[in-house]
């Protein structure tokens, strides 16, 4: 037999999927003709087939050298070395190729590479080549709509989502993209017909029965969204996410049937390494800092890693004045830029420069025009996409950058992935490691991350007094109402907790009753709004023989009406293990004295540091008994109780509202790590 039919036999048994016996005569061939260019290709394919993608490079390499002419060969390496994840190498690849011989299967892989090196405007380009030499490729239509949609141009990604379906009605892929660039521009109505319409023709398309289920619970729906996961659960009994949806959406409405059970499920899936309940969802349930930085570890692994797209920033040379920006999706009448808006105002623009970067565009008021006024620039980035705002951020030179979101609402961490600033610090928004390592620090105080805590945050600490700013221009309490004006009983000792009720469990609830049974003539002042969880709290109140009566609610009130009804109740009693942040520096500015349970992370030792700045340092407790037995002693002793809510009402003694103290610490602390970095030494704990 000769090399001609040895080939002929060795290729038959290629096509025939008979891939052993073909790589044995093609190494024959090679024996003999080392040079064949055939036997080289085609054995790297086999490597490629059999997953050894260095030996298939190797492979088809050589037999590049040998034609490198060859369109089929540069375009088999592209592939190749798009599996090694060597994307750049890939596209140069498909470059030769296309020089050689373009056609569309070329432009479209290009394409694909070009999208996943976020080299967007030349995948669109490619996109539309290939279109040009296939206009009824339903596959680019999509992928352009998937470009638009990281370019923020939702109506281009709808246009070409919908070119995709008219030419292939049945391209549910397509159909689904849609739905989401429509929920991506707020228009969750459409988005649900459009999940509506996919599934009439495949019931059981789980990813638009979770978007279903999504969209309902952010619409308050949660009957609906529950019935959505059960529909999930029924065909695809592991899917992870639905469980841990309806876990979110049971606690949003205090539904705890279940909540043992759930919560196992969550800490063993987190402890053995697989998709966890998300960092803020962890926050509610655990109070162990090891399991939340495994948590948070793991979230910005999968969703957020470290982002190279932009080379490495080259060293500033020394600003005359430091340049911060702030980074938020959240500068309206929100509980962080609440927080927020006074030391903006207060930072010395003699010894700094201060952006916000506004990755949302809110209406305008109150906050986001004190905010706008601030700032030295106020930036709007709401229809700008991620890689741009870091170019933005980097031309501009902005020294340090602070993430007031983190893993919060709509937050934009793949814009730190990517290195906005030489400096990157966690701040205000989440109370918790970042769990990334492009975190150069986390400002805290040493009440929420005290020394023997530090090990479990990727980032170095930036020590304050206190953590938390405070806006001391907003609404005081004037005593102008009565109990009477917000319908709260006249006669009654009346407990209270507003935190968001999602961070109500079982164990906190449970204390509350037993401090409700000790305490006569006392009821519990909550924030929950809807009637669904109304109903929940009631039945829970009376499986703890507790009479539902004592349970009471009021509606939502403006912020200046809402501080007059807190300082009418008689005692707050804080959340666990998930405290309130923002909501107890109202409480505490309200006048009304607070009890809380100090944990172990950041999220549960909130309150602790609150009431240490408010010198309430008798109002920290550390277990459930010496948290009840405070709540019952002081609802039994009106006296003490009056002397520590007369202590309140002159905010000047405390640090907690000492706004411009804050802010002295705060720039001191950024002038250290700045002259850290000119210094080119790393990031360490600074302590003042």
């Amino acid at each position: 037999m000769n090399t001609k039919e040895q080939f002929q036999k060795a290729f038959e048994f290629h096509k025939n999927g008979n891939f052993n016996e073909a790589e044995k005569i093609y190494e024959d061939i090679l024996k003999k003709t080392p040079n064949d260019f055939n036997c080289l290709h085609l054995l790297g394919l086999i490597a490629k087939n059999n997953k050894k993608y260095e030996k298939a490079t190797e492979l088809i390499s050589r037999a590049i050298k040998i034609n490198p002419n060859s369109s089929e060969a540069h375009y088999n390496l592209g592939n190749v070395l798009k599996e090694l994840s060597k994307i750049n190498d890939a596209v140069n690849s498909y470059n030769q190729a296309i020089k050689i011989k373009p056609d569309y299967e070329l432009y479209f892989v290009r394409g694909d590479a070009l999208f996943q090196l976020k080299h967007l405007d030349e995948a669109l380009e490619s996109y539309n080549k290939a279109l040009n030499l296939k206009p009824d490729s339903f596959q680019s239509y999509n992928n352009k709509g998937l470009i638009y949609v990281e370019l923020n141009n939702f109506k281009e990604a709808i246009n070409n989502y919908d070119k995709a379906i008219e030419i292939n009605k049945n391209f549910t892929i397509a159909r689904y993209n849609r739905g989401l660039a429509l929920i991506s521009n707020g228009k969750e109505q459409e988005a649900v017909d459009n999940f509506l319409e996919i599934i009439k023709t495949e019931p059981d398309h789980i990813l638009s029965l979770f978007e279903l289920a999504t969209i309902y619970r952010n619409l308050k729906k949660y009957n609906l969204a529950l019935d959505y996961c059960k529909q999930i659960l029924k065909t695809e009994p592991d899917y992870t996410k639905a469980i841990y949806l309806s876990i979110k959406i049971k606690q949003n409405i205090c539904n705890w049937d279940h909540f043992d059970q759930d919560i196992l499920f969550a800490e063993e899936m987190i402890n053995d390494g697989n998709e966890s309940i998300g960092p803020f969802a962890a926050k509610i349930f655990f109070n162990d800092p090891l399991l939340q930085k495994k948590v948070a570890t793991n979230h910005a692994k999968e969703h957020y890693p470290p982002n190279n797209f932009f080379e490495k920033i080259e060293k500033y040379k020394k600003h005359e004045k430091i340049r911060i920006a702030y980074f938020s999706p959240d500068f309206y009448i929100h509980p962080v830029s609440n927080l927020l808006v006074e030391l903006i105002e207060n930072h010395d623009l003699n010894k700094f420069e201060i952006y916000g970067f506004s990755l949302i565009d809110w209406p305008d008021n109150d906050i986001k025009n004190r905010l706008k006024k601030a700032f030295t620039k106020f930036i709007n980035l709401d229809k700008t996409n991620s890689k741009d705002i870091v170019k933005l951020s980097r031309e501009m030179e902005i020294d340090i950058v602070i993430d007031l979101a983190v893993y919060t609402g709509q937050n934009r961490c793949d814009i730190f992935a990517m290195r906005a600033a030489p400096i990157q610090i966690n701040y205000l928004g989440f109370p918790g490691t970042s769990g990334a390592d492009y975190f150069d620090y986390i400002i805290a105080d040493p009440v929420v991350i005290p020394k023997n805590s530090q090990k479990y945050y990727n980032e170095k600490i930036l020590y304050l007094d206190v953590a938390y700013p405070n806006d001391s221009k907003k609404a005081s309490v004037k005593n102008t109402f009565t109990r009477q004006d917000f319908n709260l009983p006249d006669n009654s000792f009346i407990f209270c907790c507003i935190n968001n009720n999602y961070k109500f469990t079982p164990f906190i609830f449970d204390s509350w009753m037993r401090i409700l049974s000790k305490v006569e003539n006392s009821v519990l002042f909550l924030s929950a709004n809807d009637s669904i969880t109304q109903d929940n709290l009631k039945k829970e109140a009376l499986a703890r023989n507790i009479n539902p009566a004592r349970l009471i609610y009021g509606e939502k009130l403006d912020y200046s009406q809402y501080l007059e009804r807190l300082n009418l109740m008689d005692l707050f009693l804080d959340t666990y293990p998930f405290n309130g942040h923002s909501t107890a520096c109202d409480v505490l500015w309200a006048g009304l004295p607070m009890i809380t349970l100090s944990g172990d992370n950041y999220a549960s030792r909130g309150c602790a540091s609150l009431l240490k700045a408010a010198k309430l340092n008798s109002l920290v407790t550390y277990s459930i008994d010496e948290y009840e037995n405070t709540a019952i002693n002081l609802a039994k002793n009106p006296k003490k109780l009056r002397e520590i809510k007369e202590g309140l009402v002159d905010k000047s003694l405390f640090d907690l509202f000492d706004i411009k103290k804050f802010t002295l610490n705060l720039e001191s602390g950024f002038q250290k790590i700045y002259d850290r970095y000119q210094n080119d030494l790393p990031p360490i704990n600074i302590k003042f």
